[in-house]
């Protein structure tokens, strides 16, 4: 490319800057009383918040010291998201779960209760179990050394050898566990506040023990697990999906109809373990280059999302129908003949919106049918460096409960396409996965050391840092 081309492409880049973007072009509240099905009570309000623009220490995403403090800090004293329950629901069911160094055992009891240990043998360390099993009794794999599912132990090899091992002394040391809407949590600190009392609000916004529909995962089966191994701090890889700000650059085709720097973002004073967003969809960016007609921005909808309702009749406007209304109409008719379920009285911001939830520190669970996702990111053993990106898809069903999937691994240098696991979500998680590890890469090349934050539309990924210092205040 010669010198002229050089210039002729930087006049053709000047010419695609998108309009400035003065001030925020829609009120979530507004739009969501205007839809034809009222969303949630909860997701009528919004929060009131100012945790400023102070910039963050690029430290926290590439140190090991700051790692370590991580270790001894933070994964040994916060509630975390091990394992989905009917992933494991039938008595001697066990999932090894594992972070950074720590293994644990959960393991369904004979009566259906729920039991974690810490996975490693009191003879000589060796991980009782490396994978999810099935096990009448958890029986060390070197020696034999063997307790049963209760963690009572039950039989030492040349027991006369081991005069010290006693069955009241050598009981597996067990880890807290408890389960909310579906998902089991563990925590190493004996000490800490119940699971309940840990999320806080976030627990009462979402129906408390009695979650009614997209809120509702016990009505839900695991469809798609995809684990990913990805070469950026777990920091990193989830603040890709804290906010809505990198869709435009990132994901233009979304950018058509999502309201992408419309989005409500939630945090509270006296919240630090959850917080949270609502992204209207059916509404494009004020950003992008021209505006889009309603039937543009449908047919985008249905292009990525409803390729049966794509350039028919059905997925037409209608008299004195906007994209958003039809939105929810395409998506009732759609998922409903899909899933096999009724959808019909799902408010359309469950139906075609992405609302999601973080809990503190990595779990983010989506109620939503058209983003039915639940995300989890975890450091890859004791590098800073590199993480473990899980995504998860729970669909509704009627009927017998459909088994859960089987987990994809996805290399570092695989795409999620080549899976065809997530319909629309594979090519915009791709996007994402293309750009994270750049972030890494860039973080540890900054001349400036400091990480720049929007007051508004990344306070989710300032408030998540905030209350990830404190832990490590402690």
């Amino acid at each position: 490319m010669g010198v002229k081309d050089l210039a002729e492409n930087s006049r053709a880049w000047e010419v695609r800057v998108p309009p400035a973007e003065l001030k925020r072009p829609h009120e979530v509240q507004e739009v969501l009383r205007r839809d034809p099905v009222p969303p949630a009570p909860t997701l009528l309000e919004k929060s009131d918040y100012d945790l400023g623009t102070a910039p963050l220490d690029v430290e926290r995403y590439i140190s090991k010291e700051f790692h370590a403090r991580e270790v001894d800090k933070l994964w040994s004293k916060a509630w975390q998201y091990a394992v989905w329950t009917h992933d494991i629901p039938n008595p001697g069911d066990v999932h090894v779960y594992r972070i950074v160094d720590r293994s644990v055992l959960i393991v369904r009891q004979p009566d259906l209760s729920l039991k974690a240990f810490v996975n490693s043998c009191l003879h000589r360390g060796t991980e009782l179990c490396k994978s999810d099993a099935h096990r009448a009794q958890l029986r060390c794999p070197y020696h034999g050394f063997t307790w049963s599912l209760q963690g009572e132990l039950k039989w030492v090899p040349s027991q006369w050898d081991f005069p010290q091992v006693t069955p009241e002394k050598y009981k597996l040391p067990q880890v807290r566990v408890d389960e909310w809407n579906g998902f089991i949590f563990i925590n190493f600190d004996e000490n800490a506040v119940p699971l309940k009392e840990y999320m806080g609000g976030m627990y009462a916004q979402w129906g408390g023990e009695h979650p009614q529909g997209a809120w509702d995962f016990r009505s839900k089966y695991k469809a798609v697990h995809l684990n990913r191994i990805i070469n950026c701090n777990w920091k990193v890889c989830m603040e890709g999906f804290l906010e809505s700000l990198h869709v435009l650059a990132t994901h233009p085709q979304v950018a058509t109809m999502v309201a992408d720097s419309s989005a409500q973002y939630d945090v509270y004073p006296n919240e630090p373990h959850f917080s949270r967003y609502h992204a209207l969809t059916g509404i494009a960016s004020s950003m992008t280059h021209s505006v889009p007609t309603d039937q543009e921005i449908l047919d985008s909808f249905t292009a990525s999302y409803l390729p049966e309702h794509r350039n028919t009749d059905f997925g037409k406007l209608r008299e004195g129908e906007t994209a958003r209304m039809a939105f929810g109409r395409l998506a009732r008719d759609a998922y409903g003949t899909r899933l096999g379920v009724d959808v019909s009285k799902l408010p359309d911001a469950e139906l075609i919106d992405g609302t999601q939830y973080l809990l503190f520190p990595n779990f983010a669970p989506w109620p939503s049918l058209l983003n039915p996702i639940v995300y989890r990111f975890r450091p890859l053993n004791n590098d800073p460096d590199w993480s473990i990106w899980e995504t998860m898809f729970f669909l509704p069903f009627e009927g017998d409960r459909p088994p859960s999937c089987k987990i994809i691994d996805v290399g570092p240098h695989e795409s999620f396409e080549d899976y065809n696991a997530m319909g629309a979500l594979d090519k915009i998680l791709q996007q994402d996965a293309i750009q994270l590890p750049l972030v890494q890469r860039g973080l540890k090349a900054s001349s400036v050391k400091q990480v720049t934050l929007s007051q508004y539309q990344e306070a989710r990924i300032r408030h998540y840092n905030q209350t990830l210092d404190e832990y490590l205040k402690r």
